[in-house]
């Protein structure tokens, strides 16, 4: 009886339609920002990883981080599926009255999207490559700041090196 029961809890636990397979977010839950579909797997699911809690200058730093689904180890590595520029494009198109700013650090692209009053940030991250290459992006992090950030500090984060002025 045991045995059925355990079969019967793994038969459940890998159906097509059980938790376990994820579920598609098309919103950020920390944010309310949508999230572009190219984080979701095969398997149906693009559950963001959250970043510890932290202060950036005097700002409280609240982070979900998700990984574009084309890069994970499940899936199959298309480098054509998309790119930073594409990525951030994507972005551009529906983050209406954000303000846009490209950075470069640690040999990563890091394109950033920041609101009016700096409370919220989305940073595009690119694979390692050169300075100014359209490389393969590789995960998306959506921010959180309370208070906002001044635009000096949201425009050093992209470069390696945060100005708190």
């Amino acid at each position: 009886m045991n045995r059925v029961l355990l079969l019967g809890a793994l038969v459940a636990l890998f159906s097509p339609g059980a938790k376990s397979q994820g579920q598609a977010l098309a919103n950020d839950p920390l944010t309310g920002l949508p999230v572009i579909p190219t984080t979701i797997t095969k398997f149906g699911g693009n559950e963001p990883t959250k970043i510890p809690d932290t202060k950036i200058c005097k700002s409280a730093m609240k982070a979900n981080m998700y990984a574009l689904a084309y890069y994970s180890m499940t899936d199959h590595y298309d480098k054509t599926k998309a790119t930073v520029s594409s990525t951030a494009a994507w972005y551009a198109a529906h983050l209406r009255g954000f303000k846009r700013i490209g950075g470069y650090d640690g040999q990563r692209a890091q394109d950033s999207f920041s609101n009016a009053d700096g409370t919220i940030m989305v940073m595009v991250t690119g694979m390692r490559g050169a300075k100014g290459a359209d490389v393969n992006a590789y995960g998306i992090t959506y921010y959180r700041f309370q208070p906002g950030l001044a635009p000096k500090t949201i425009a050093s984060m992209g470069q390696g090196k945060i100005v708190c002025k």
